[in-house]
């Protein structure tokens, strides 16, 4: 009898242990989702699963979850670029999200911060056609609009992160986890910036990272590939990598191959898996 006590104490210790591991699991926002961001010398790149699911059913295989929020070559072609030569000198920046949590908070999210992007461009004049303007006073305009700079990734991030928090004690939660990538402007110089954000507004500005539960098994895998020298065609490799790990190691998984973009002075480019 005393046996049988301590067996069903046992197995009751292990039933609570096991529950409160699964509430913890499902405690990020992110869940059956995969983000990853690596940040190089140039550029960022971003990779996410192409699926949503809602619990055991899969209700989208083909989704875009990296969205371009500023996008100062619109139209243009991922390869050659007519207005790279000219881009040192624009007031503003591509910036790409990359989001994963619930649909609805997500969209709503990336559409608010695209507002936010849109209402500073059309303040400080950035991509308008209208007025004209000769040689020197667009010299003369440059020169006085230096400081009039358009938002920059970690500007979007810090939005993003107060709409998040804003809504934590509200029956609203945005239950969203963003990578946001983008080139930051300093002292004349762009340099690369990558901003992990959670669905608490957690906010950290990161050379690589990940959200899901996938990141469990990827962080191991950039922390030993990842070089502050990298190559793009490393970084693309290493986050492949980190999928195919995730499809033999990772119990869920998506059926479509993942979607990675680059992210540099040029744009945002797509690169095929």
């Amino acid at each position: 009898a005393e046996m049988t006590k301590q067996k069903r104490s046992h197995l009751l210790i292990s039933s609570i242990l096991l529950l409160l591991q699964c509430n913890h699991c499902s405690s990020t926002a992110a869940g059956q989702e995969t983000l990853l961001g690596i940040r190089g010398p140039d550029f960022v790149v971003l990779g996410a699963d192409s699926s949503i699911s809602s619990n055991i059913a899969l209700t989208a295989s083909n989704f875009d979850k990296i969205m371009v929020l500023v996008d100062p070559f619109p139209g243009s072609s991922s390869t050659t670029n007519s207005c790279t030569i000219m881009n040192n000198n624009k007031r503003q920046q591509t910036i790409v999200a990359a989001a994963a949590g619930d649909p609805a908070d997500a969209d709503r999210l990336l559409s608010l911060l695209r507002a936010h992007c849109a209402i500073r461009e059309f303040e400080i004049g950035v991509g308008c056609d209208v007025e004209f303007l000769t040689l020197q006073q667009q010299q003369e305009q440059e020169e006085e609009d230096t400081c009039k700079m358009g938002l920059d990734a970690e500007m979007i991030a810090h939005v993003a992160r107060g709409e998040i928090s804003s809504t934590l004690r509200s029956r609203a939660q945005l239950k969203v986890c963003l990578l946001i990538a983008g080139l930051c402007r300093r002292d004349n110089l762009l340099e690369p910036r990558l901003l992990w954000i959670d669905e608490y507004g957690s906010f950290q500005s990161i050379r690589y990272g990940a959200h899901g539960f996938g990141a469990n098994f990827a962080l191991s895998i950039l922390d030993r590939g990842y070089r502050s020298d990298m190559t793009r065609e490393e970084a693309m490799e290493l986050v492949r990598d980190c999928f195919r790990q995730l499809r033999v190691r990772y119990v869920i998984n998506s059926p479509q191959p993942p979607c990675i973009k680059c992210v540099d002075v040029d744009g945002c480019s797509l690169v095929m898996s």
